[in-house]
């Protein structure tokens, strides 16, 4: 039987073009979580793109022929001129947000809430968080995309971009592992092992809210951790609650990160940052992993593969 033929679908600014009519020469188009999604595409010099400006639309379809899945949607970066090629660069709608600066106060509000009023200039595919704060401020000093992962960070979360180029922030959750990789098969090449990690913080909010109820907070508390040692306090928490929860997030990564490696995939075009997935026919299995960044590469040589920075999936 043969094997079917890698293929790129680019649209850019309206313009519809496959990989052999755009001259494709290689794409690399790099997801992951907590950072901006981006693509880079060489094209033959003369291409029917070489009209191309930044701020043009652009979507990415890759897989092969005759079954291309949507993996990428955004705005072209930079345009440049190389030798040999013409080489096109394209940013998440994310990546908007780094250049976005705010001054707010929010005070007794969900995390959710907060996220969706900071993103507000970006589409947003999803948004959770349920915990509320009792206040937190936004400044001019860092960006509102510097405050989003301060807040993915409080609260056990991580921050990604969909396929159309939505926001989607969620905490991250083990999982139940529903692909396998098979070696051989779908699975060329991995590097996955055990990492001695430190042990966890320990977080603590701030003032006795969190032992005596949210009346009741102007009193510092001497020991905020009851005794588990060195600790940092949040002033954003003002409840128990919510310093254990990050306390829990905080070693739950941690836990994670005790495992760590690389692995190369024959292309996957629906793999995404934060999916989960096992392995199946290795000598050792190191049981089901969690993807950090996900790489996915076409060009003439290698035709189309995935490369996935991977950590374990926790319990």
């Amino acid at each position: 039987m043969k094997p079917p033929r890698p293929s790129a679908i680019v649209t850019l600014a309206g313009r519809k073009l496959t990989a052999p009519e755009a001259g494709l020469y290689w794409l690399r188009l790099t997801l992951g979580r907590d950072s901006h999604d981006r693509v880079e595409m060489g094209f033959w010099p003369r291409t029917k793109f070489s009209s191309a400006s930044t701020g043009d639309e652009i979507t990415v379809q890759l897989g092969f022929k005759d079954s291309e899945e949507d993996v990428w949607s955004g705005k072209v970066a930079s345009v440049e001129q190389r030798s040999g090629a013409l080489v096109i660069t394209g940013d998440a709608p994310t990546a908007a947000l780094s250049r976005e600066f705010k001054a707010q106060t929010y005070v007794g509000q969900q995390v959710g809430d907060i996220v969706r009023d900071l993103a507000s200039s970006v589409d947003i595919d999803d948004i959770q968080g349920d915990a509320s704060f009792s206040y937190y401020a936004v400044d001019h000093r860092r960006s509102v995309w510097g405050h989003l992962l301060d807040l993915a960070l409080l609260t056990g979360s991580e921050i990604t971009c969909s396929t159309s180029g939505g926001l989607h922030s969620a905490p991250v959750t083990a999982g139940p592992s529903t692909t396998k990789f098979r070696y051989g098969a779908e699975l060329l090449s991995w590097n996955v092992g055990p990492l001695t990690v430190r042990d966890a913080p320990v977080f603590a909010a701030h003032g006795s809210a969190s032992e005596s109820g949210s009346d009741n907070w102007h009193w510092v508390s001497p020991d905020p951790t009851s005794g588990q040692g060195g600790a940092q306090v949040v002033g954003s928490f003002h409840s128990r609650d919510l310093a254990d929860g990050l306390s829990n997030a905080v070693s739950s990564r941690l836990q994670r990160a005790a495992v760590q490696g690389e692995i190369n995939l024959v292309g996957q075009p629906t793999l995404r940052a934060g999916d989960v997935f096992s392995l199946d026919g290795l000598s050792t299995d190191p049981g089901p992993l969690r993807a950090l960044t996900v790489i996915h590469s076409l060009d003439g040589i290698h035709g189309f593969h995935t490369s996935v920075r991977v950590e374990g999936a926790g319990a």
